[in-house]
């Protein structure tokens, strides 16, 4: 099979020749321009043949049409520290207007998803990593903990917010699409877990813009709704049209692989821990999950993945090893 052939298998729950695999993280020092991100995401590529690719942006792009600044040390694996954020107080919400599609750091990534899909055959899928509205918004302050006070100290601003948000996301999904991504990654962050909101202020604050965001890449084949952080909300979010799931099911406080699809009408994705077995010193934890992620599964809804972004540094050896492991479990099943 092709990696568009089994990906696309994987996702509607019909035989494949192997899992598909993919596996992406955060080159701090070489995310600051679209060609050097796409050049960043090719090598990886290029070393591991991942089946699909999913673009890893800074994890402030979306955020920076809005005036929050990092400051980077340029040193490799070593995490921007923020520098400057807009929101100060709950009546600076009202000053989050609306922004071009194409602004600033938006505009950056559409011409990177252009660059990548020159690049890579036509073949190998693309998704790229779009926040949900509340999620934007938590990047707004310096902690999210102020966000959530918002919402109950100045629910009105807020909400405004949320629209200047979903009113620029709805436009830049579509030129995502457009500029050859297969469809989105919508990642909820801090936003959809239990420790931060409960199920009904989850349904209140984000679930609305979250569909608007959804409608807008209604029409493409790879979007993956990724559920953030432990105790998360995820069959809360059962519902949301997308392909896949995306979570770090080997937390304890979350779902497991073997219970989300039971649950969830879409594929699932994750099985490997990114900052436990996957960092460990042998390749022998990482490949234990895959495998227990395997049976599980059973091979079929399945796309191997990280529970999240792996860290920078990340053991090249680990990474190989799954890569090898999941054509062992190809020639196994057709044994």
């Amino acid at each position: 099979m092709t990696p568009r052939e089994r990906v696309w298998a994987a996702l509607r729950g019909q035989p494949v020749d192997r899992p598909p695999v993919s596996f992406w993280g955060h080159v701090y020092h070489r995310e600051s321009g679209a060609a050097e991100l796409v050049e960043a995401t090719l090598e990886s590529w290029r070393e591991y043949r991942w089946d699909w690719v999913k673009l890893n942006p800074r994890k402030h792009y979306h955020v920076e049409p809005w005036g929050v600044r990092y400051r980077y040390s340029g040193v490799p694996g070593e995490k921007p520290k923020l520098a400057e954020w807009p929101i100060r107080a709950g009546d600076d919400w009202a000053r989050v207007r609306p922004q071009r599609p194409d602004a600033a750091a938006l505009g950056e990534q559409i011409e990177a998803v252009r660059l990548l899909r020159r690049a890579l055959p036509a073949d190998v899928p693309i998704v790229e990593t779009v926040f949900t509205p509340l999620a934007v918004l938590g990047e707004m302050v310096e902690t999210p903990e102020e966000l959530r006070r918002h919402l109950d100290t100045h629910p009105g601003p807020v909400r405004a917010a949320l629209e200047a948000v979903t009113a620029t996301w709805v436009p830049f999904v579509r030129e995502l699409l457009r500029a050859g991504a297969d469809g989105i990654y919508f990642a909820t962050v801090d936003w959809a877990s239990g420790d931060l909101l409960t199920s009904a202020q989850h349904r209140a604050w984000s679930r609305p813009w979250d569909l608007r965001v959804l409608e807008a890449a209604a029409g493409a084949p790879f979007n993956v709704l990724h559920v953030c952080k432990r105790n998360n909300l995820l069959f809360e979010l059962a519902d949301y049209p997308v392909a896949a799931f995306s979570w770090a099911a080997t937390d304890p406080g979350n779902p497991t692989l073997a219970q989300a699809l039971g649950r969830l009408p879409g594929a699932v994705m994750g099985g490997v821990s990114q900052d436990g077995a996957l960092q460990a010193a042998s390749p022998g934890p990482a490949l234990a999950e895959l495998r227990a992620a395997l049976a599980g599964t059973g091979g079929r809804r399945w796309l191997a993945a990280p529970g999240c972004s792996i860290p920078p540094g990340t053991p090249a050896a680990n990474l190989r090893a799954l890569r090898d492991a999941v054509e062992t479990i190809g020639l196994e099943s057709r044994a």
